[in-house]
């Protein structure tokens, strides 16, 4: 079992394999954890021992890689008796070739898929050749795609830690609005607290006008806090803020500058915006609002989870103040 120590070490390891033990240590003290580079050094020994760590290595740059043969290969497999077998013997050959880069079980119209990497198209034929009568009881379809490496990373360990501290600030955001009575108040200090804790460059919450099927702009924090102009109003047809309220689905980007959903890219980039990300407000199922933030970092996939969780417990914290089926703005 990894404990919490255990798990920022193999997260910085995986970020950077030359981070040393003493900047670790230097990490976890930032992280209120006392721990010296020497216990760093003995953790890792035994992570090594344990074979959590099998082992360390430079990332290449994937130019270098592609100046290679590469070839992704997708295998289909015959059952019979022997199946598993084979496929042990699969696993057992790939792991041990310095040549196949990448292997994985699929689950699909294919039933695995590696990638090669060779020096010459001739090294290519002779493996391939040698692969295919090797497991010949094994394949019934094989199919071979040139390809060129893009990028090339090692799994970094998820960050545990982190998620941990902004699921905190969802609490945190949904406790403090708890002091308002008054819906308009507790939908503002939303806005604020979105920016605040979620280091926002604005964020801003629609109203869904049942009467017009049009979302109004009430409540707006940060840098843009004006409620006027062309996004006061927004029907359900817009590309972005309309399309949250009509599949009552989230939208997000971390590339806003190139997003075909945001109108103007020029004012994206002049405001170094990165990032988006609209969840829908429900109540009984129905949309009652939409929020938004836009961000001039990018946002991680557990930072778009965890807002969604956040907008989910937001629609739970204000169901007193909608009514079913006549909430209207005002």
């Amino acid at each position: 079992m990894l404990d919490d120590i255990d798990k920022v070490i193999l997260t910085h390891l995986g970020k950077n394999a030359r981070t040393s033990s003493q900047e670790i240590a230097g990490i976890l003290k930032g992280m209120n954890f006392t721990i010296t580079d020497r216990a760093i050094r003995q953790r890792l020994e035994r992570l090594q021992k344990k074979k959590v760590i099998l082992g360390y290595a430079a990332i290449l740059n994937p130019d270098l890689v592609s100046d290679k043969v590469n070839r992704t290969v997708l295998i289909k497999f015959k059952f019979s008796k022997n199946t598993q077998e084979t496929i042990k013997r699969l696993e057992t050959y790939l792991n041990e070739s310095p040549f196949c880069i990448y292997s994985a079980r699929l689950h699909g119209d294919f039933d695995w898929v590696c990638h090669f990497v060779f020096s010459s198209v001739e090294q290519y034929d002779l493996e391939t050749n040698n692969f295919l009568n090797r497991f010949a009881d094994l394949i019934s379809d094989f199919r071979s795609y040139e390809s060129k490496a893009a990028k090339s990373s090692p799994y970094v360990l998820f960050d545990e830690q982190s998620t941990n501290e902004k699921k905190i600030q969802v609490y945190r955001v949904l406790n403090s609005i708890k002091r308002h009575d008054n819906i308009n108040d507790r939908l503002q200090s939303i806005a604020e607290s979105l920016v605040r804790y979620f280091d926002a460059r604005f964020a801003r919450i629609w109203l869904y006008d049942k009467k017009s099927k049009t979302l109004i702009l009430k409540y707006s924090a940060g840098k843009y806090k004006n409620l006027d102009g062309e996004f006061s109003k927004i029907p359900l047809s817009s590309l972005k803020i309309g399309a949250i309220a009509k599949t009552k689905k989230p939208a997000v980007s971390n590339d806003v500058t190139h997003d075909p959903r945001i109108k103007y890219h020029d004012w994206a980039k002049k405001e170094k915006l990165r990032s988006f990300a609209g969840y829908p407000i429900l109540y009984k199922g129905d949309v009652a609002a939409v929020l938004a933030i836009f961000s001039q970092k990018s946002l991680s996939p557990s930072d778009f989870e965890i807002l969604g969780i956040f907008s989910d417990q937001l629609s739970k914290e204000l169901s007193g103040f909608f009514e079913a089926k006549d909430f209207l703005v005002t």
